[in-house]
Parts: C-alpha cells; sequence; structure tokens
C-alpha cells in the first residue's frame, strides 16, 4: 500500500535505532528532468515522477494507496507519453497492452481497467465495464507513444489488430461518425466524457463539454492513429479504408459542432483545445475558433477548466495556436483548480481532483478522493516538447530525429532540461537576455534536431549565423548548439 506518513509505536524495551523506507517500483531509473526559476513548478515535476514511480508496479495503477488500485485504461492514455519521457517503460507498457488485448471483448471494446476483475463476477457489477472513449483509446494512443519514444514497430504489429477491432467499436456505437453515447453506466456505448472536469461556481457553473463532442473528438484520434499505423505496416486496404473513416468523421464533427461562426457547440476548454490540437477545426473558422478559445480561457481568470482528456491537450493547444501569454497564465495560476495549487497546498504526489482540498482546507468526500493519481502529470508532457521544445517524431521515431520548437515563457526565467533515450543524453536549456533568447541543444551522435523556421521565430541564429533565409524553411542540428531567436 501506497503512504506518505507511517507511524511507528514502540512497546516494552525495545529501542528505535533507525527506519528506511525502500520505494517499490517498476520504474525506478530516472530518465528525464526538467528545472526552472519556478520552485514550484520543479515540485510539480517531482511530484509527478513520484506519483508514476509508486503507480507504476507491474500494471499502471490509479493510485497506489486505497483499496481500488485498478489499471485504468483512461489514466494510462492520457500520460503514456509523459511517462515515456521521465522512465524507460517500453517493456513495462508492452506488459500492460497484453493485459488490455486479453481483456478485450468480443465486440472490440477495451475495458476500463486491466487486468479486469469485473469479468469474474458478471452479476455484481452494472453492466459491462468496457468501451469508454478515452479510456479504451489506450490501445491506439499508447502504442503509437512506444512507437514514437522507442522505436517500436513489433509493438503496433502486435496491437494493430486490437486497433482495428476497437475503432470498429466505435464506429458500431452509433452507426456512424457522431458518436451518441448512452448515459447509463454499464450499457453498450457509456463513456466517461472529460472525467472530472472542472465547473467552478455551482452557482453560475462554466461550460463543459458534452459526452458526444467528447466521445466523437476521441472517434478521431484512434481512428487517425490506426491509419497512420495501418500506412507503416504497408497494410494498404486498411490504410485506405481507414483514412476515408477519418475524412468522415472530421467532415461530421465540423457539421456537427461548429455554428457559421465559428463557435464550437459547448464553447468549453476541452473541446477547443482537441479540436485544436488534431486539427479538426475547419479552415473557414479557423481564426474565429481561435478568438473564443481565447475569450473561455480570459472569462474564466485562467483557471483549469478540463477533466482528465482535456487536460493533456489545454497547454500543447495554447501553445501550438502560439497563444503563451495564455499557457502561461493557465500553468502558473496558484488557484484551485490549478497545477501549482496543490504544490502550495504542500502535495508530493499528483491529486485526483483539482479540489482534492479546497481553498477553506476542506477535504473533499473521502470516497473518491486520492491524493496520488499521475494524469494530471501529463502536463510535464508539455514541459519537455513545448517549453523545452523537444519532440520525437514519426518519421524518424526512438530520437532519430527530434523536432526543436521552444517555447519561451519569461515568467519561468530559464528552463533546463534532460533526457536519457537510447541513443545517449539529450540536454536542452533557454535563458532570455533583453529581447532575445539564448537557447543551448546537445544531442547524441545518432540524432538529428529539425529547427522549423516558423512566423514565431523571426531572427534566428545557429551557432553564430542567421538561418531565416534558409530555402527549406528547416535548419538540421547535430551535436552541441548554440541557437540565438529574436522575440
Amino acid at each position: 500500500m501506497g503512504f506518505r506518513y507511517a507511524r511507528v509505536k514502540i512497546t516494552g524495551n525495545a529501542k528505535l535505532h533507525a527506519i528506511q523506507q525502500i520505494p517499490l517500483t517498476s520504474v525506478p531509473q530516472v530518465m528525464a528532468g526538467f528545472e526552472c526559476d519556478v520552485p514550484a513548478v520543479n515540485r510539480l515535476v517531482q511530484n509527478t515522477l513520484w506519483s508514476q514511480r509508486s503507480n507504476f508496479i507491474e500494471i499502471p495503477t490509479d493510485c497506489p494507496q486505497r483499496d481500488e488500485r485498478l489499471g485504468w485504461t483512461g489514466d494510462a492514455q492520457v500520460f503514456a507519453g509523459t511517462a515515456c519521457w521521465l522512465a524507460d517503460c517500453e517493456s513495462f507498457f508492452i506488459k500492460y497492452l497484453r493485459d488490455v488485448m486479453h481483456d478485450q471483448r468480443p465486440n472490440g471494446a477495451i475495458s476500463h481497467f486491466s487486468p479486469d476483475p469485473t469479468r469474474l463476477y458478471p452479476d455484481k457489477f452494472f453492466g459491462d465495464w468496457a468501451g469508454s472513449t478515452g479510456w479504451g483509446d489506450v490501445i491506439t494512443v499508447m502504442p503509437w507513444q512506444l512507437y514514437l519514444h522507442y522505436g517500436n514497430v513489433d509493438v503496433l504489429k502486435e496491437c494493430f489488430p486490437a486497433m482495428q477491432r476497437w475503432v470498429d467499436y466505435l464506429w458500431s456505437i452509433s452507426d456512424g461518425p457522431i458518436i451518441k453515447p448512452n448515459l447509463k453506466w454499464g450499457a453498450h456505448g457509456f463513456t466517461f466524457g472529460d472525467w472530472l472536469q472542472p465547473v467552478g461556481d455551482n452557482r453560475k457553473p462554466r461550460p463543459t463539454i458534452a459526452d458526444d463532442c467528447a466521445a466523437t473528438l476521441y472517434h478521431y484520434i484512434s481512428t487517425d492513429i490506426a491509419a497512420k499505423v495501418a500506412n507503416l505496416l504497408a497494410q494498404t486496404d486498411a490504410s485506405a479504408a481507414l483514412e476515408q473513416r477519418t475524412t468522415r468523421i472530421k467532415a461530421a464533427f465540423a457539421d456537427e459542432y461548429f455554428s457559421n461562426t465559428g463557435r464550437l457547440a459547448h464553447n468549453d476548454q476541452t473541446s477547443y483545445a482537441l479540436a485544436f490540437l488534431y486539427d479538426l477545426v475547419p479552415e473557414q473558422h479557423f481564426q474565429s475558433a481561435k478568438q473564443y478559445f481565447h475569450d473561455v480561457i480570459v472569462d474564466a481568470d485562467y483557471l483549469i477548466g478540463t477533466g482528465f482528456i482535456g487536460t493533456p491537450a489545454l497547454l500543447p493547444a495554447l501553445s501550438k495556436l502560439g497563444m503563451t501569454d495564455l499557457a502561461e497564465k493557465v500553468f502558473l495560476n496558484n488557484k484551485v483548480p490549478g497545477w501549482l495549487y496543490q504544490v502550495e497546498r504542500g502535495a508530493t504526489t499528483i491529486w485526483e481532483r483539482w479540489d482534492a482540498i479546497g481553498q477553506d482546507g476542506t477535504i473533499y468526500d473521502p470516497d473518491m478522493n486520492s491524493y496520488n493519481h499521475y494524469a494530471y502529470g501529463a502536463v510535464c508532457q508539455w514541459l519537455f516538447e513545448s517549453v523545452a521544445g523537444v519532440s520525437p517524431v514519426a518519421q524518424a521515431p526512438g530520437y532519430q530525429e527530434v523536432l526543436i520548437d521552444p517555447t519561451f515563457l519569461p515568467a519561468l526565467g530559464h528552463i533546463s532540461m534532460w533526457h536519457d533515450c537510447r541513443l545517449g543524453r539529450i540536454e536542452a536549456s533557454w535563458k532570455l537576455e533583453g529581447n532575445k533568447a539564448i537557447y543551448t541543444l546537445s544531442l547524441p551522435k545518432g540524432c538529428t534536431g529539425i529547427l522549423p523556421l516558423s512566423k514565431y521565430k523571426e531572427d534566428v541564429q545557429v551557432n553564430g549565423k542567421r538561418v531565416n533565409d534558409v530555402a527549406s524553411k528547416m535548419v538540421h542540428l547535430t551535436g552541441k548548439n548554440e541557437l540565438i531567436f529574436g522575440l
């Protein structure tokens, strides 16, 4: 059982000489680090690491300390990318995916958790605990992250049949691209949606995503990944069919959820974040939808408005759109709901609920309130890939190539990161001096950095030479480099 404090009682003539706590985990070696000038952010990264360590024992559990400790697929799905940054998770996740495939239902539904004990007691639970979007999508998202981080093609081959059955199941829920979930727990087509999405003041709650929109978004995400996998595996017929299906889902999503003015149906942070991150916003609505997204963030006073599936997408979407000022304010907001709020309340691991402890010190309902759930720690993937600006890429996985595209957030002061991949150590750091950012990068042998000369990176120097006029608009980097960006 996981714990933070232990009470030791001494009886008789015994004397206490020493106490030693030995952490048990399947991922003991730290493979990455991130630091900046904000101590609470550094603590947040450590909290995420300790939540991962204590929950990654044979299977990725949701929490180590209460009488649940189940291998929830949704938690593992949203955290898979961060997990691969912080630890070597290749064999750990492959084993878990085999558990997941073992529990896959005949109709293609993926269990809510795996191993799945409910299958032993079918009469004691409300229907079949399988098939939720966001949770079952672990069968596509996790293998894809293993491919990106480790270049593992074998895991794609092993999981692809299960991916196909899963996306066929998703289509079958409503016999089409728009999924209309069943609201009854355990029923065919039930979804958890954006689990624990905060609503703000319950007297005048902020908008939240509807189950059908959340389900359809993940219908697209999984089908798109399955299409990419089919293409990589030279499964020509399957690739063509899946790509055609993604086109239909994308068109149906635009018709169903966008108004003529470019406003998304539920006007909430999760809807905009996922739609922008996965390129589901039609070109004619792009600018207006971007403005709506901006306004939703500002109207919430920069408080987080996302739950389990929306949170990993929120800051990456803002960074992708160039709205880095908003991303900075949301990330560093120390009110509830916010990442740094829990750190300042003394947390040493990641909470399950944004409001696990209220601002007045009130403890949320203990029946479902964990102080060690790693899901919201998925924000660390954004720290490595967007803020530090180092991302693995599909065209050369396993860090043979990395995309270099840092996001400069003045409030962080300076940042530094490192990651030990199979090729060696990657290191990156930046600091701001006046109207320029100085970015240093060290890549191991066999790893090439690809720097896109985007509109956000004007007046770029690489190792003392200006590179704005490079015809390909891409700069290839190897070894040690110093880059200077004009701001």
